[in-house]
Formats: C-alpha cells, sequence, structure tokens
C-alpha cells in the first residue's frame, strides 16, 4: 500500500510539472505570435494585445541588458481560477514566472482595458503592459546574470529593477520618498515594491549606477535609506 501511495504521488507530480510545462494543451487554447511574444489565453485574445506589446517592447528597450533574442510564453486567465491553479503558492500576486521553462502566468486579466486583477482586497490593479514587462525584466535579470546568481539576488534589486524598467506610474522620485518614508507605513506587497522601486530609481538616476554595479555593490539598506532622506531633504 505505500508503494501504490508514493506511485500515485509521482504519477500526479509528473502530471502538475506536464501542466506547467504545456498550460496550452489545457486551458490555454487561444494563441498569438507577435515579436518576440506567444501570447496564450483561456479566451479569445482581443485585438489590443498589439498595442499593449508595442508599449511593453518600448519599455524593454531602456534597458541597458535587453536583449532580443529571448522569447516570451504568457499564459492569460480571464479569471482568478486557471492562474491558481498553476501559480498555487502566488495565487493572490498579478503574475508568476517559472524559472528554466520560462512560462509567465499573468492572474485575472482584461487585455481590452489594458489591465490585471490579483485576488486580493486592495492594490489589486496593474495595466497588463507593466505587468509582462515587469515579468519579463526577470527574464533578462536571468539571461544576463545566470540562474544560479539570479535565485541568489536580493529580492530588493531584483523586483526593484523589474519595476523600474516597468515604469507602471510616472513615479517622480520625490513624490515616491515621500509616500514611502514621510508618514505612511504600509506593509502591503505593492508598498514594498513601490519602495525598492525607489531604491534602484535613486541608485540608477541619481547616483549613475550601472545594472552591473547596481547587482554586483552589497548595499547597507539603512544607510541608503539615511542617503534617500538626506537627499530628499536636500532638494526637496
Amino acid at each position: 500500500m505505500r508503494y501504490k501511495g508514493f506511485y500515485l504521488i509521482i504519477i500526479l507530480a509528473a502530471i502538475f510539472i506536464i501542466f506547467i510545462i504545456f498550460p496550452n494543451l489545457s486551458f490555454y487554447r487561444h494563441y498569438v505570435n507577435y515579436k518576440q511574444f506567444n501570447i496564450y489565453s483561456d479566451i479569445e485574445i482581443h485585438e489590443a494585445i498589439y498595442n499593449i506589446l508595442d508599449n511593453v517592447e518600448e519599455k524593454l528597450k531602456t534597458s541597458e541588458i535587453y536583449t532580443d533574442d529571448l522569447s516570451y510564453k504568457i499564459f492569460i486567465s480571464s479569471g482568478f481560477k486557471p492562474y491558481s491553479i498553476f501559480c498555487p503558492s502566488l495565487k493572490d500576486a498579478f503574475a508568476a514566472t517559472y524559472p528554466i521553462i520560462n512560462n509567465i502566468f499573468i492572474s485575472k486579466t482584461d487585455i481590452e482595458n489594458n489591465l490585471v486583477q490579483r485576488n486580493a482586497d486592495e492594490d489589486n490593479e496593474r495595466s497588463l503592459s507593466s505587468v509582462i514587462t515587469h515579468e519579463a525584466t526577470h527574464k533578462l535579470i536571468e539571461k544576463e546574470i545566470g540562474i544560479k546568481a539570479n535565485r541568489r539576488l536580493e529580492i530588493w534589486k531584483k523586483e526593484g529593477y523589474c519595476e523600474y524598467v516597468s515604469v507602471e506610474s510616472a513615479l517622480n522620485l520625490k513624490a515616491g520618498i515621500k509616500k514611502v518614508y514621510k508618514g505612511s507605513n504600509s506593509f502591503s506587497p505593492a508598498f514594498s515594491y513601490l519602495k525598492y522601486r525607489i531604491f534602484v530609481t535613486y541608485l540608477i538616476d541619481i547616483k549613475g549606477n550601472s545594472f552591473q554595479s547596481l547587482i554586483k555593490i552589497e548595499y547597507d539598506i539603512k544607510h541608503l535609506e539615511k542617503e534617500l532622506m538626506n537627499y530628499s531633504n536636500k532638494y526637496y
């Protein structure tokens, strides 16, 4: 009986792996290929996707580590359920990327209105263009520094750089510093990502760091926060 249970676990794990590698065999039957992007959806893909992907490409090209020899497999869900099946550990996130196999899964999406929703009560909407750019930048980082180094990279550098490239809002450093360091006390993921983005924006746009120096230099976060506050007090 123990062996039967073991084999059942192995079979279920194998099925799940096949599901993850080839999601288009199950839910995501609709397909569009455009430039570097392979888009799969569980419903018909609205033509607005082409303008969205043009915008994504423009943002990615602003990164110094951009390369056009990567292709992206992006699986877009019309509801929360398909996404949560493939990304159970990140079911409350906007999106998730599986390393190595390069599959990007995106939560409940309205392509026509360029909108993604995550299954949460607050901070639960982002533009689809920014979500795709963020996840695609993860793949650029992985290609640039390698899988092992990418796994070891501090989360604030990794997520902050992806947010920096995705430019979700017209974040101005002044507005961001005030929101994060002057009176706000949120512990939401959106707040953390904004904080990471401010770090990276400051280090690249103000301090003149390159991507390579950003990832190689070991920063003292407390010291960096003091620098940001001094910068804010001096110039704002």
